[in-house]
């Protein structure tokens, strides 16, 4: 699922003996001019599990340098429950860019079907930074007590670019040029990488939400390489970053609407018979008086953080395996009840886990591949006005408005946003009509850029729609099994 910022992965992989990979010996990336160093992964049961296996792949830190610096992507893969019917490799990305797929693949019988598990050899890595690869080490954290999202002074707008060029510098001092290669067009490289050590001549995908811009990416460099692509839950990386945000905005705050039009009549609603919406905007306006203190919190709660943390509880409507059970709108419902009453913890940030976070990681990405359109105390406070314009409610609260980290960063974006032409590649693109995360508008966008796609339409909400619909996980496995368009282009449960 897309992140952002505000989430990471937390699977660490342990590798030990050897059992070890055939490589090929095909060039990896357009930019390699001489043939590249093999790629090997030495393979080890994974804990915790009696079936898949976890090692690491080294690959370069900069692809335009395939013969020098190299840093480790853990890799997990769950092979094939029946041989005899097997069709090949299905590479895997759960979405974030904060989260890793490895543990995922580990725990195959909770998140695959019985048919992707039985046909197909489910193969993950964490992206670079991420999870248990090597990851991104900084000096200066991402989050401060101070640091506010909606700067409305010309002061905290000058100290917010400064921290974040602060932490940029931070991280190129402690890790070096890492930092500049974290963007998802290495990160589809590194897939490259991965197909060559498991010595498979087409891979299949399936990739949710940020995943799906991992796979596109490397579709436009590999057409060749790919089987079948399933894309749930597109992100659009063609358009200007103020009008992605700008978008984002709108989609997200319909999806709260939503949530506070079925608070009036459901019944796992904690505020059940209220205005919603009311409610939570005078919440709001009262955490910014007084913030609330959560104990353990990198700071009370204010109401710019409530709006900041709304997002991530109207990703799914319903709790389910992905989410878990606590993520869910009558969660969000019972998280707003408790903060009217003074516990905001559902709203709090955490303190940063030491000089390794995630979100180290997550920023590098992030900055790597959107060019932010805010370069002066005026372009923020257009960009608030625009936020309060579109979302009343939220007031640009999104997982795009996050990008502000990037305000100031000193590293220039190694893959904005740019239009992609893909052809040759059979590809399913799947996308729910009220996804607040992701537009349902994104699905059309990026299947003019992927000639010849198909698209399935889920009507309903929340993000992602393997792990929501019976009808779509049926669609999806029926595609990745005979990669034809589905005859039905409707889902509605």
């Amino acid at each position: 699922m897309t992140t952002r910022f505000l989430r990471g992965g937390l699977f660490a992989a342990a590798v030990s003996t050897a059992l070890l990979a055939t490589t090929g010996s095909l060039p990896v990336g357009q930019a390699a001019t001489a043939a590249p160093p093999q790629y090997r992964i030495e393979w080890a049961p994974c804990p915790g599990s009696a079936t898949a296996q976890c090692g690491t792949l080294q690959v370069p830190v900069d692809w335009s340098q395939p013969r020098g610096a190299k840093i480790g992507v853990a890799v997990a893969r769950h092979p094939a429950s029946d041989p005899g019917r097997r069709i090949g490799t299905l590479f895997f990305n759960p979405g974030g860019p904060g989260d890793g797929a490895a543990r995922y693949v580990v725990a195959a019988e909770t998140y695959f079907s019985q048919t992707l598990r039985s046909r197909f050899d489910i193969v993950g890595i964490d992206p670079r930074g991420i999870g248990a690869s090597t990851p991104i080490r900084c000096g200066v954290p991402v989050f401060t007590p101070e640091l506010t999202f909606f700067p409305r002074t010309r002061q905290e707008f000058d100290r917010l670019r400064a921290h974040n060029r602060a932490v940029g510098e931070s991280c190129l001092r402690a890790t070096g040029d890492q930092v500049r290669h974290s963007d998802t067009a290495s990160v589809a490289r590194d897939h490259e990488a991965l197909r060559i050590a498991l010595n498979v001549r087409q891979a299949s995908w399936l990739m949710l939400s940020y995943g799906s811009q991992v796979a596109a990416n490397y579709a436009e460099l590999y057409p060749n390489r790919i089987r079948a692509m399933v894309l749930d839950s597109a992100l659009e990386h063609s358009a200007p970053e103020v009008l992605l945000t700008a978008e984002a905005i709108s989609t997200v705050e319909s999806a709260f609407n939503r949530f506070t039009r079925w608070c009036d009549t459901a019944p796992d609603c904690a505020l059940r018979g209220q205005d919603v919406a009311a409610v939570y905007d005078r919440l709001v306006t009262r955490a910014n008086r007084h913030p609330l203190p959560v104990e353990g919190a990198l700071r009370p709660v204010t109401g710019d953080d409530i709006r900041m943390n709304t997002p991530r509880w109207l990703n799914l409507k319903d709790a389910n395996v992905f989410g878990g059970p606590e993520l869910s709108w009558a969660t969000l419902s019972t998280l707003i009840q408790l903060a009217v009453a003074g516990n905001a913890v559902g709203f709090a940030f955490p303190p940063q886990q030491g000089p390794t976070d995630t979100i180290f990681g997550i920023a590098a990405n992030g900055c790597g591949d959107y060019a932010v359109d805010i370069h002066s105390y005026g372009d923020m406070q257009r960009r608030i006005q625009m936020g309060k314009q579109l979302a009343p409610h939220l007031q640009g609260a999104s997982e795009n408005w996050q990008l502000v980290l990037c305000v100031g960063w000193p590293i220039a974006p190694a893959n904005p946003p740019r239009r992609l032409d893909v052809t040759g590649v059979p590809t399913l693109i799947v996308h729910a009509t009220h996804d607040p995360s992701t537009s349902y508008k994104n699905a059309f966008g990026l299947a003019a850029q992927i000639r010849g796609s198909a698209v399935l339409t889920r009507t309903g909400d929340g993000h992602t729609s393997y792990y929501t619909s019976d009808c779509a996980r049926t669609a999806i496995d029926r595609y990745l099994v005979h990669p034809q368009a589905p005859a039905a282009a409707v889902c509605t449960t």
